[in-house]
């Protein structure tokens, strides 16, 4: 039996003549698992049809092995869901009372709701605040409400849509901890949902990278960041500019990032770098190689993509 907790096969849905998502054919494994691309890419489409908000124009999904379309309870049950905006809070209910709330619409008895609704609220740091009306609250708070709500009922999937949109520094630092923590801490799976690569790269180790309605990739962070070295760093002393002048005029891209000189790959690299350091009387003091970032493999695709058209 296959341990992957949500699987597609050719799962397409079109909006009238509009595509959402065309084919989807995936395999999520447990743990951390990013659904990452541009806005309108299909990813909150694919997640409102995993939970039944939308039904599929054609193809069939699995969640953790129930049926998408005939079995929408069960999975329900088992997901919970951060969605991306705010339109459900009740600006005069407190914290508490509309997480115990979601909890009873979850099928949680009353008393247990409340507990839950608590334990909820201080796991996510509001337990001080969890009888303030939500009104009253920023929007870091609003977010962690949003992520009690989804927790309240236990389930065994948190799917996360944009959590950190709109967010500064500090709240979205704690946002991502408490998705990063969900999956040590309580043995979440966490899909998080997202246009920014470092979101998906501080929290998950999968990723799955959407555009236009369509699978560009999928895969382990690890393996589709493990291509060939993109650029040679280097740290000068003496005749830093002269030695990038002649970088440049023998037609090498070099680019400053962090305090090193980055010299794109081409033919000969590194063997233009010695020589242009001779040349510069420059003495090197720091040569090493830069990988590829999720940054770099998202960019290329998309150029691919582009290129394919």
């Amino acid at each position: 039996m296959s341990s992957d907790i949500i699987t597609t096969d050719q799962l397409s849905k079109f909006y009238g003549s509009i595509l959402g998502i065309h084919e989807v054919s995936i395999k999520v494994p447990p743990g951390g698992v990013g659904f990452l691309g541009p806005n309108g890419a299909g990813k909150t489409t694919l997640i409102r049809t995993l939970l039944g908000i939308i039904r599929p124009t054609k193809g069939t999904a699995h969640v953790l092995g129930y049926n998408i379309k005939s079995e929408i309870n069960q999975v329900r049950d088992r997901i919970g869901y951060i969605p991306e905006f705010n339109t459900s809070f009740i600006p005069d209910m407190t914290a508490m009372k509309f997480v115990a709330f979601c909890g009873r619409m979850n099928g949680l008895a009353n008393a247990e709701s409340k507990q839950r609704a608590s334990d909820s609220l201080y796991y996510v740091g509001l337990g001080e605040e969890r009888y303030r009306k939500l009104g009253t609250f920023s929007l870091g708070m609003k977010q962690k409400v949003k992520l009690a709500s989804a927790l309240v009922h236990d389930p065994d999937i948190i799917i996360a849509d944009e959590p950190t949109n709109g967010l500064d520094p500090t709240g979205r630092n704690q946002m991502l901890d408490l998705i990063k923590n969900l999956q040590i801490d309580q043995n979440k799976h966490v899909i998080l949902s997202s246009h920014l690569l470092r979101d998906v790269e501080q929290t998950t180790d999968y990723a799955i990278v959407f555009s236009e309605g369509e699978i560009l990739a999928q895969g382990k962070i690890k393996e589709l960041t493990s291509g060939q070295r993109t650029s040679i760093s280097v740290k000068v002393k003496f005749n830093e500019d002269l030695f990038i002048r002649n970088l440049k005029d023998k037609g090498y891209e070099v680019w400053d990032e962090g305090g090193f000189i980055e010299v794109k790959i081409s033919s000969d690299t590194e063997k233009a770098i010695f020589n242009a350091a001779y040349t510069a009387g420059t003495e090197i003091r720091y040569f090493g190689s830069r990988s590829n970032t999720l940054e770099d493999v998202f960019v290329d695709l998309f150029q691919n993509k582009e290129g394919i058209k």
